[in-house]
């Protein structure tokens, strides 16, 4: 009995810190139907790519071609820092400035460069990309990314 009790601290710490870990999967932030109303009815299958934090997910059309990705990273710490130093290594990787977007998370911005938004809300990093073409643009990608938003804590 006494092994026991020495393990429940152990134990309840795990657990504690497992149910901070991982952020909501990002299959579930935004329902199917809502990406077929942005890509008019493209999307027909959900495919996880990583789970745990971060989590990615891609909606796909019937050839199996990515519509659009979602990808959602929790930070620990300073969650204004990471996503500035997200954009500060996409400028100068693609040498190209930002759109700072309002009205959507606690910040968020537009790089047409990669034709992908990204935003923070409370400690949740979330970038969306539409892969497809017609669908690659502001417009599309923040629409999706304030259905997401309003989906997130």
């Amino acid at each position: 009995m006494t092994n026991v009790r020495r393990l429940l601290p152990v134990l309840a710490f795990c657990l504690s810190a497992s149910a901070y870990a991982a952020p909501p999967d990002a299959c579930t932030v935004i329902t199917m139907e809502e990406i077929n109303t942005i890509a008019a009815g493209t999307a027909s299958k959900v495919s996880p790519r990583k789970s745990g934090n971060p989590s990615q997910c891609a909606f796909e059309d019937s050839r199996r071609a990515a519509v659009i990705v979602i990808t959602l990273r929790e930070v620990q710490y300073a969650a204004e820092n990471e996503l500035q130093y997200e954009r500060e290594n996409l400028e100068k990787i693609y040498r190209s400035k930002v759109k700072w977007i309002e009205g959507v998370g606690d910040s968020a911005f537009w790089l047409q460069a990669n034709k992908s938004a990204m935003f923070r809300k409370g400690k949740l990093l979330v970038t969306v990309t539409f892969a497809r073409e017609q669908n690659a643009k502001e417009v599309d990608t923040m629409q999706a990314a304030r259905l997401i938003e309003a989906r997130l804590k």
